[in-house]
């Protein structure tokens, strides 16, 4: 069957088409001459042209007649191919029905081989299939069990954030509260530093008081008694300016450990802040509110100017009083030499003397006071104070 199927042999051209394209070649150089009119001359370049042109024509015949000959010999190449192949099949044919049915057996055990592979396979899938829900199962409850905790956790955070902004608000009120409490100190002070200053200006005039009193009357009181006078007044005075350099000193070591503890709070805010912030911020949970505490501690203010200088001019104002006291002193010395040791001043004139003396030392007594108190008293009872405490020129002189 494969030999009658396989494609016959090229059927060759006649042999007469050739000589038909030649003889119609010979009849039409025959045509060309007969219709010439025989009374006309050819001229040379039409002759060359005609023969060229039969040269050309005789040219392609043989070249069609090598492009038949090399097809008929391709086409008889093929036809031996096919007739060796056909030899070929037919010689295997008779060698392969053995070999067909030693296929179809092993086939089969191939076959029963697949069914018991593919059970096992079948199997051990579904082995895995239940050990992957098993995995899966575990994994969705540890997931839900994470997001419970971590639903707590961001609950936490923001509770954390909630406190952490009322301590901040806290601690911006208790700033504010300390800045004004710091206001009225300095104002406190500053009102202490004029009636410190208006005291002096006081004790002088009063000192003048009792000069110009005395050399008036012309009853001038003992040396001693005097000089007594006026050195435990300047003592008092001196008690009271160290008294007031330990309250300066209180005061600052007071700010200081204030300014420490607040330091210290701040430094556990932020690290407090931070560390309940940081798991909050990742997650996506809601915001929490931040507090700012960069400007804690730019908002103290340090120690006024006046209280770090009053220390220099608390020795500048006992100088001066020390200085007054010499030249009161140089005043009354001649004539407490041409009067000697008198007594002291009778009737009217002792008592006046004993009154000014308890001025004085009412005066230095009421300021050390006023120093003790300065942290607690409110301004219009410093100005109470001052307007009880100042002596009166006109009754020192009296």
């Amino acid at each position: 069957m494969e030999h009658a199927a396989a494609p016959g042999p090229r059927p060759e051209p006649p042999p007469w088409a050739t000589e038909n394209v030649l003889r119609q070649a010979e009849d039409w150089t025959t045509s060309l001459k007969t219709e010439l009119p025989s009374d006309l001359q050819l001229s040379e370049e039409q002759r060359l042209q005609i023969s060229k042109e039969l040269v050309d024509l005789q040219i392609t015949t043989h070249h069609l007649r090598e492009q038949h000959e090399a097809e008929l010999f391709e086409l008889k190449s093929e036809v031996l191919r096919l007739e060796s192949r056909v030899l070929e099949l037919e010689l295997h044919g008779d060698c392969a029905a053995p070999a067909e049915a030693d296929l179809g057996r092993r086939q089969k055990l191939a076959q029963g081989l697949g069914h018991k592979a593919q059970e096992q396979l079948q199997g051990e899938w579904q082995r895995v299939l239940e050990q992957h829900r098993a995995q899966k199962q575990a994994l969705e409850t540890r997931v839900a069990d994470l997001g419970r905790r971590l639903q707590g956790a961001r609950e936490e955070a923001r509770m954390a954030g909630q406190r952490l902004a009322t301590q901040a608000m806290v601690l911006s009120a208790c700033q504010g509260q300390l800045r004004q409490a710091e206001a009225e100190n300095a104002q406190l002070q500053l009102q202490l530093k004029k009636l410190n200053q208006e005291y002096a200006i006081q004790l002088q005039r009063c000192a003048q008081a009792v000069t110009e009193s005395a050399k008036r009357t012309g009853q001038v009181p003992e040396a001693a008694a005097l000089r007594t006078f006026l050195e435990t007044t300047l003592e008092d005075i001196r008690a009271a300016h160290r008294s007031r350099e330990q309250q300066l000193a209180r005061a600052a070591r007071a700010y200081r450990k204030r300014l420490a503890d607040l330091s210290r709070r701040h430094e556990e805010l932020l690290a407090n802040h931070s560390v309940q912030q940081v798991p909050a911020e990742p997650s996506g949970a809601p915001w929490t509110p931040k507090a700012t505490f960069d400007a804690a501690t730019s908002d103290l203010e340090p120690l006024p100017l006046h209280l770090v200088t009053k220390l220099s001019h608390l020795p500048e104002n006992q100088a001066r009083l020390e200085t007054k006291f010499w030249k009161l002193q140089a005043q009354k010395g001649p004539s407490g030499a041409s009067q000697g040791s008198t007594s002291e001043p009778q009737g009217q004139e002792p008592a006046s003397w004993a009154q000014i003396h308890q001025k004085l030392r009412d005066f230095s007594r009421g300021t050390q006071v006023v120093g003790k108190a300065w942290l607690g008293t409110p301004p219009h009872t410093l100005s109470c104070l001052r307007a009880s405490a100042l002596p009166m020129p006109g009754r020192a002189g009296m």
